[in-house]
């Protein structure tokens, strides 16, 4: 079965603050996703609207036409990974992967295996004794042994040294290898996991801002750079993030494919996203 995931005009408050804002786009199988926003911007209450945790003031979330609030059995085919997974601290390791074996009707118990191998989990070791790494490493074990089709991981890798983060996104790249899924990443720094994601949802105050593939935002956006009189005929063009003033010199921040071709640097993925969702939206920075 192909699987889609669509979210319709979502829109969700808590109390009368409106934490996400007429929200709507469509995932497929066979695609890693980012969703990127600052904190605050929505990116939790929109997973929780998305895995059937929140009830939706208006609009729809529908994963093949159901949704995962009103059809409790959609939720078997929905493995949702929050930041501080909440895990039964009495519990051994291999009695919080029985449980999560019984919930996923496609549990796959040897990938297990490998990722407590690869974690360097021990069986018999109880939550209660771990550290936040550990425990983020065992959440993830759930997640990528689950089997569903939608994964969905909340700041997957917090708490996590760089050699655990990399073992865990090389173990998710060989599951997505073997079965076509829809995978969303949530992260508020974009560094690492643009290595792995295809495609990026931006949510700026609860509000889609943008979603596109990584290979298009990377190729319409750029520096330009020139002292004033060569930059002033880029200056009233469409898509001016920022405007830099060194002395005499001026570095334009441009998100325009026409202007692609006079690109003088290319844009820091992070920067771009932080310069896109600040308020001074084109402002003039004087150094």
């Amino acid at each position: 079965m192909t699987y889609h995931l669509k979210v319709d005009a979502l829109t969700y408050a808590h109390g009368k603050k409106e934490a996400i804002k007429d929200v709507s786009f469509q995932l497929e199988a066979g695609k890693v996703y980012g969703l990127w926003g600052r904190n605050g911007a929505g990116k939790t209450t929109l997973m929780r609207c998305m895995t059937g945790l929140l009830a939706v003031n208006q609009g729809s979330v529908t994963l093949n036409g159901k949704s995962p609030y009103e059809n409790r059995d959609v939720l078997n085919d929905i493995c949702f990974i929050q930041e501080n997974h909440p895990l039964n601290s009495l519990w051994k390791v291999k009695e919080v992967l029985e449980i999560a074996a019984i919930f996923y009707k496609n549990w796959d118990s040897t990938i297990a295996e490998k990722c407590l191998e690869s974690f360097n989990l021990s069986k018999n070791l109880k939550v209660k004794a771990m550290s936040k790494g550990m425990r983020t490493a065992l959440s993830l074990t759930i997640g990528l042994s689950s089997g569903a089709p939608v994964m969905i991981f909340d700041e997957p890798t917090n708490g996590l040294d760089a050699a655990i983060r990399e073992v865990f996104y090389e173990l998710l790249m060989e599951e997505c290898s073997k079965e076509e899924k829809i995978v969303i990443i949530s992260t508020h720094y974009i560094q690492e996991l643009q290595r792995y994601i295809e495609e990026l949802i931006v949510l700026d105050e609860g509000k889609l801002l943008l979603q596109d593939s990584l290979d298009a935002i990377k190729e319409r956006t750029g520096y330009i750079h020139g002292d004033k009189a060569s930059a002033s005929q880029f200056m009233d063009s469409r898509g001016i993030i920022e405007k830099t003033v060194m002395g005499p010199m001026v570095r334009l921040m441009v998100e325009n494919e026409e202007l692609a071709g006079h690109f003088d640097e290319k844009v820091d993925l992070q920067d771009y996203l932080l310069r896109k969702t600040d308020k001074k939206a084109e402002k003039e920075v004087v150094n």
